[in-house]
């Protein structure tokens, strides 16, 4: 018997969010050189996407104000996450940058990540393999439907 549309769709979300994040959350707290917070990792993250950020624009990307930004970045500069570099076209204007040490750490938290998601696929019999990679193409291909007309709309 096929289940309903909508039934399916809420127990996929179920599933989806049933991840304990506190999980997570604890690895980042256990973080060597202390604790690692969201905040860090969202700046290591949105740094190691876009690359060498002004101040003012990481400011923007956090939503935060750029006082609370250079308090961020005080202190994962402080760990070696992060330095910050005067333009060299306007010395004016402070870049921040990842370290090494912060490109480091985002390439072995990705590497933890696809260990650990490795592991769990090497549980689902080869039928809920296929069935998931379909899904998941599926699922980007609808989210870069969704980006393209959230762009298209801000034009």
């Amino acid at each position: 018997m096929k289940q309903d549309r909508d039934e399916v769709k809420t127990q996929l979300l179920d599933e989806l969010f049933a991840n304990a994040p506190g999980k997570a959350l604890l690895f980042m707290r256990q973080w060597p050189g202390g604790a690692l917070s969201l905040v860090h990792l969202n700046v290591m993250m949105i740094l190691g996407a876009d690359g060498a950020l002004p101040m003012n624009q990481l400011a923007d990307a956090l939503d935060v104000s750029q006082a609370s930004t250079t308090g961020i970045v005080d202190r994962m500069e402080q760990r070696g996450l992060v330095t910050r570099e005067r333009d060299p076209e306007d010395r004016r204007v402070t870049r921040i940058q990842l370290t090494d040490r912060g490109r480091s750490a985002i390439e072995r938290l990705g590497a933890e990540r696809r260990d650990k998601l490795a592991k769990l696929l090497d549980d689902l019999t080869d039928e809920e393999l296929e069935a998931f990679l379909i899904g998941s193409r599926a699922m980007r291909r609808a989210r870069e439907r969704h980006h393209g007309e959230e762009h298209e709309a801000t034009k």
